[in-house]
């Protein structure tokens, strides 16, 4: 369960991921960075470089506290939340339920500044060698007020102690009202219990339907 733990709450890296139907062990914290790289020519919408820093710390076995760096569209957009998440209902069985209230800033193209909420809902389930789970939330502004949503699926695999892998469809609501999807295989190495590399690509089915590679690191102290 620590290993889906671990994977279910990056189950949505970049863009704003949540913090996932699994908590964060007590006194845990959890560091993730990465982006992409090698873009397809004339990737820019919905796949760019996409940089992110993700942040998780386990204040109590039911409170998880994180944050959330990223940018979108380009590069032209950078957000910052601080968010925290808590189960509903129980915290050992194989189905899970989390929901998270994130508070953040984003600038804007237009170098304008707004404050945002963003709510959160996680579910996932736990297989015998593996997880789903669902990632929805939706994020509204001070300045134009409108809720954007965005759904992350994903369903993962444990094939050994060092070898996961994932496979992520993501959808959403970009700054200018379109609407995106893209999806994403990657494979997850464990080099020790605290070090692990994310390699993948990801694949937009919207906008330009460029491409890319993406590369993460992920610590856990």
């Amino acid at each position: 369960m620590r290993i889906l733990a671990f994977i279910a709450c990056l189950s949505a890296p970049g863009t704003g991921a949540s913090a996932g139907a699994w908590a964060r062990d007590e006194g845990t914290l959890f560091i993730a960075a990465g982006g992409n790289f090698l873009l397809s020519d004339g990737a820019e919408l919905p796949v760019y470089y996409d940089p992110t820093v993700y942040a998780e710390y386990g204040l109590t076995d039911r409170v998880t506290l994180g944050l959330d760096l990223s940018t979108a569209d380009k590069g032209r957009i950078a957000s910052a939340f601080a968010f925290a998440a808590v189960p509903v209902g129980s915290i050992t069985g194989a189905n899970r339920a989390t929901v998270s209230l994130g508070y953040g800033y984003r600038l804007n193209p237009d170098t304008t500044r707004e404050a945002l909420m963003r709510l959160g809902v996680s579910l996932g389930r736990g297989l015998e060698r593996g997880w789903l789970a669902a990632d929805v939330s939706a994020t509204i502004g001070t300045i134009d007020r409108t809720w954007r949503p965005k759904a992350d699926f994903t369903w993962g695999r444990n094939w050994s102690d060092h070898w996961t892998s994932t496979l992520q469809v993501q959808t959403g609501q970009g700054f200018y009202d379109d609407y995106y999807a893209k999806y994403s295989p990657t494979v997850i190495y464990t080099l020790t219990d605290r070090f692990k590399i994310n390699l993948g690509a990801v694949q937009a089915l919207t906008g330009d339907g460029g491409s890319a590679l993406k590369l993460e690191t992920w610590l856990t102290f």
